[in-house]
């Protein structure tokens, strides 16, 4: 049979080269197409359900949201098996498949399920969170955001993380998620003072109803004047600590109680359980997940790209510094095999 085949190619010679051309077209269409890792991917889908509730304990989330979800996820399709992990405000459910289930229609029946438990969950109840579980291989890139001392402090660092940062990193196509560590958190703070509450006869609830339902917008319809129409709101969102101490508590007589005469209402951190460090002190990092199946080398060249058009934009004596790069490894392990 080999023989046959050798003297056909000599018989044939240019049918023979076409074939040859052919095949290597073909195999540098497909060589284009190929995804680059650092190595092949044969984890079955596994994927995480998050419920927090910061007012139940243990045993509470066991009961009342673990279980429920449980049930809901087990008869899934695919399913190899369900297990839950409760502590204080938290519920995580980790749902594992089959190593030969499609990755996305696996999320997308997780998803359809923790739809119709979610309102069946306990009041507080936080809508559950579906991540899928990844690896340290997953974690791409590393980068982190450091400031020359007097330019920005760590507060304004992790505001860069978290709005500027993040929201440009999740445009890349390929990018899952942008696990941020360091610096503060800022939030606002409103410290009741007792006495002065008592003075002015004002309760907790009175504060809790007055911070959580004053601080929004609303519509109040449209008015029509002739041919024209007019949108009217009524803009009660705070845009800052002022507009939070001018907040209405209640009235007492003609005089209102505002937030501020019985609460002290500041811009603060809030509570970190985690602490991003380098040489010189403190930073802000940055981590980037990439996607179930996408390409290591071209998720991470549009991270260099984003990373460029922030670093345009940053503040003066900010930085954005790189500390990991998996395509590198990637392209130095390839350019072996080719040099090979």
């Amino acid at each position: 049979m080999i023989n046959r085949i050798i003297r056909s190619t000599f018989n044939t010679p240019l049918l023979t080269v076409l074939l040859i051309g052919a095949a290597a077209a073909i195999g540098a269409l497909w060589l284009r197409d190929l995804k680059r890792d650092v190595f092949p991917d044969l984890s079955a889908p596994v994927f995480n359900v998050i419920a927090q509730n910061a007012a139940m304990g243990a045993e509470e989330l066991e009961t009342a949201v673990a279980i429920p979800l449980e049930v809901a996820l087990a008869g899934l399709p695919d399913v190899r098996r369900v297990r839950s992990n409760s502590q204080l405000g938290v519920a995580q459910v980790t749902i594992e498949f089959e190593p030969n289930a499609d990755y996305y229609r696996s999320r997308q029946f997780v998803a359809e399920r923790v739809g119709q438990v979610a309102g069946q969950l306990p009041p507080g109840t936080e809508p559950p969170l579906i991540s899928s579980l990844t690896g340290r291989l997953n974690e791409i890139f590393e980068f982190t955001l450091e400031a020359e001392p007097g330019a920005a402090d760590l507060m304004t660092l992790r505001d860069l993380a978290e709005f500027e940062v993040n929201n440009r990193l999740l445009a890349v196509p390929g990018v899952a998620a942008v696990e941020r560590l360091g610096g503060y958190l800022r939030q606002f703070q409103v410290q009741i003072d007792p006495e002065r509450m008592a003075a002015r006869r004002v309760t907790l609830n009175d504060v809790l109803h007055a911070v959580e339902e004053s601080n929004m917008n609303a519509s109040g319809g449209i008015v029509a004047q002739g041919a024209i129409e007019w949108t009217v709101r009524a803009v009660g969102r705070a845009r800052g600590v002022d507009d939070l101490r001018a907040t209405v508590v209640t009235t007492r007589g003609d005089v209102s109680v505002l937030l501020g005469d019985v609460a002290d209402v500041r811009e603060g951190p809030a509570a970190r359980r985690g602490v991003a460090h380098r040489l010189r002190g403190e930073v802000v990092s940055a981590r980037v997940i990439k996607q179930f199946g996408s390409d290591t080398v071209q998720v991470a060249a549009g991270i260099r790209q984003a990373v460029d058009d922030l670093r345009r934009a940053l503040p003066k004596g900010v930085q954005m510094r790189i500390v990991y790069d998996q395509s590198q490894l990637v392209d130095s392990a390839l350019g072996g095999v080719g040099r090979a």
